[in-house]
């Protein structure tokens, strides 16, 4: 606990003398270098000496004009109303391992990208849904890194996840327990990622002989999550991959409280993101987890690197691919009519039985020689 003590120098209109780190170190009892290394943040100094001087500061209104560089963070577009979403869950990681390397962060919106220019910053992180990044490409000593939007072609360092792969991959694990009416869900239409998961969605369809219906590829931006979620269940769509993170509780809300749809037995769901949420809704949701802790700590390092040798330095602009996995929990079981076809003694031939066996085995080979250029590290560390 720390005790403030009044030694005469509180700020108030009267005062004549302007607050500096003199004062400071008079009003704290200690030295002006001690003030010096706590303002300067050394580690050296004890926590209870450190809570005296920075009360005293604050004690005397003394603001300290750091030149401590600092790590910028850019962010696009977010949901204020998901404190647990993706853009959240990134800020927090970056900030965590920045942190941990001794460097402040500043974080700011893409419409405050002049934030930017000021020298203070040694690097930009962007948690960018589109193209804004490149106008700071062109500021001299600035690396600029892009998360999980890839411009490396562009001249931006990028570090992503695979989005093609996990549309296949989440489509995949669905017809691979009978499902062939898949619907996709997804965020706003045209972002990268989601047309990535999207050309990833059709893939695995088309691998395994199926067409995709116009009506099953739908995007919570353009209409209702209920309107979307009904009309799916009229027309027999027994698989949703649940891509759209804004309304991922919406949506399984609506199958569940509105629509009555027992999820794993009458639909099955696969949501997008590993937030530790999921694992307690009823059922528990298997997910496409993308490595986020990664590739914060990947997208750090890199850009502080590139700060610390020069942005001339780099031989290459930095292009790391990384991969997603599938947890599986129980919100994905067989479809409703193939389970009933299953339990009949007489409803399929075992002719039949094998060409749906054959078919489904040449779906996984064709989505995995499809996904395999798309697993391969396209990376250039520095």
């Amino acid at each position: 606990m720390v005790k403030v003590v009044n030694r005469g120098f509180s700020m108030n209109k009267g005062s004549r003398e302007e607050p500096s780190i003199t004062r400071v170190a008079q009003a704290a009892g200690v030295s002006l270098g001690t003030v010096s290394r706590v303002m300067n943040g050394a580690k050296s100094v004890n926590p209870d000496l450190r809570a005296r001087v920075q009360c005293a500061a604050r004690e005397i209104g003394f603001v300290h004009r750091t030149p401590t560089r600092r790590l910028g963070i850019v962010v696009g577009r977010r949901n204020p109303l998901l404190p647990v979403g993706y853009t959240h869950i990134m800020t927090a990681l970056i900030d965590e391992f920045a942190y941990a390397r001794g460097m402040a962060v500043e974080q700011f919106d893409v419409a405050n990208l002049e934030r930017a220019w000021d020298s203070g910053i040694a690097a930009v992180i962007g948690i960018v849904f589109d193209d804004a990044m490149l106008k700071l490409r062109g500021l001299p000593n600035l690396p600029v890194l892009s998360i999980n939007h890839p411009m490396a072609e562009l001249g931006v360092h990028s570090v992503y996840t695979d989005h093609l792969e996990q549309g296949m991959m989440a489509a995949q694990h669905l017809l691979d327990r009978g499902h062939e009416r898949v619907a996709f869900l997804g965020g706003l239409r045209g972002e990268w990622g989601v047309e990535q998961r999207l050309a990833g969605y059709r893939a695995a369809m088309s691998a395994y002989g199926l067409a995709c219906d116009p009506a099953w590829v739908r995007f919570s931006d353009d209409e209702p999550v209920y309107d979307i979620v009904q009309r799916w269940t009229k027309i027999g769509v027994t698989g949703i991959l649940n891509f759209s993170e804004d309304v991922v509780a919406e949506t399984l809300h609506v199958l569940s409280n509105v629509l009555r749809k027992r999820i794993g037995e009458d639909i099955s769901t696969i949501t997008l993101e590993d937030v530790p949420l999921y694992q307690y809704f009823t059922p528990p949701q298997t997910v496409v987890r993308q490595p986020l802790r990664e590739m914060a700590r990947l997208a750090v390092e890199h850009a502080l690197r590139l700060a610390e040798n020069g942005v001339s330095a780099a031989s290459e602009t930095v292009d790391i691919c990384l991969r997603a996995e599938l947890v599986e929990r129980d919100s994905v079981g067989r479809p409703p009519v193939a389970e009933a076809t299953c339990q009949g003694q007489d409803a399929q031939s075992d002719d039949v039985k094998n060409v749906r066996l054959q078919k489904s085995q040449s779906g996984r080979q064709k989505a995995g020689m499809q996904g395999g250029a798309s697993r391969k590290k396209k990376a250039a560390f520095v």
